[in-house]
């Protein structure tokens, strides 16, 4: 990587922490702010790249029924933790969610699109690769009382970074091994380890912040965290094979897009969302 562009990279990279690790501290309204405009530009790069295969998924459904999914998330977190709703009363949730759907597939009479149902399969694919896990991401920095804690969230970040600095380390100074080089040619298992021991060792320092969880499941959860994110990075080159593009935006220089920023949070998020509420703190 040459100087300038590992400068701007770097640069980049500090900027975008600052803004995210501040708004997380300062207010759970900054970080819903932020986890929402990650959500709309990823499908806004999702429906970009899409048009290069061909693929023309219908864009208000998608930002309609994204944000739809994304408040449906939060609310029902604040119902539970407020109110205890339980299964009986998330009926109406689910028939709006029916309708929306149903929706979608009639639009797509009228759209006359050449490949109707890639379109449909895109426009319900990001409701689940994109507005469910920044909902839950959301979801996580509240506790079972119902409090705010931020560093539940940066936590998730923590170990992610953590992960892709070890990888990196650890595949340029001792990788020879290809892990995927049919997705990823550059990735190694030499870095994959190293990842996962670097959040391993970040589950360390989590296990001495937090109050509770006992040192193993911290440890497992780092494990985790590197494992799932791995296979996001995986997942969102297959899907820039598939299209044909090297990165699915530039709004941030040196890293690409939103996509190839947090390709490894959007199948990580629901599974640290599902340790923190049934494993971690129980």
């Amino acid at each position: 990587m040459a100087s300038s562009e590992l400068r701007t990279r770097v640069i980049t990279g500090i900027i975008f922490g600052v803004v995210l690790i501040g708004g997380t501290l300062l207010s759970e309204y900054i970080l819903t702010a932020i986890a929402l405009f990650i959500m709309l530009w990823g499908m806004h790069e999702l429906h970009h790249i899409a048009g290069k295969g061909d693929i023309h998924p219908s864009r208000f459904w998608m930002f309609i029924g994204g944000f739809s999914v994304f408040s449906a998330v939060l609310g029902l977190t604040l119902a539970h933790v407020s109110l205890g709703i339980g299964q009986s009363e998330l009926s109406p949730g689910f028939i709006a969610l029916l309708i929306l759907i149903f929706g979608i597939f009639i639009s797509e009479l009228f759209r006359a699109t050449t490949k109707p149902l890639e379109s449909i399969a895109l426009v319900i694919f990001s409701f689940f690769y994109l507005a469910l896990p920044c909902g839950l991401l959301v979801s996580s920095a509240v506790t079972a009382s119902g409090d705010y804690d931020p560093w539940r969230v940066l936590f998730f970040f923590f170990f992610m970074w953590a992960s892709d600095t070890g990888a990196y380390f650890s595949g340029r100074f001792f990788g020879k091994h290809k892990l995927f080089e049919r997705l990823s040619p550059k990735k190694t298992i030499e870095g994959f380890i190293g990842g996962l021991l670097f959040a391993m060792l970040l589950g360390f320092f989590a296990f001495l912040f937090f109050e509770g969880p006992v040192l193993w499941k911290w440890l497992l959860c780092g494990a985790l965290m590197s494992f799932t994110g791995a296979l996001g990075d995986l997942f969102e080159s297959m899907l820039k094979r598939q299209f044909g593009v090297k990165d699915s935006g530039n709004i941030l220089p040196g890293h690409g897009g939103i996509l190839d920023r947090f390709d490894s949070t959007f199948i990580s998020i629901p599974i640290y969302w599902l340790l923190l509420n049934y494993f971690l703190f129980v």
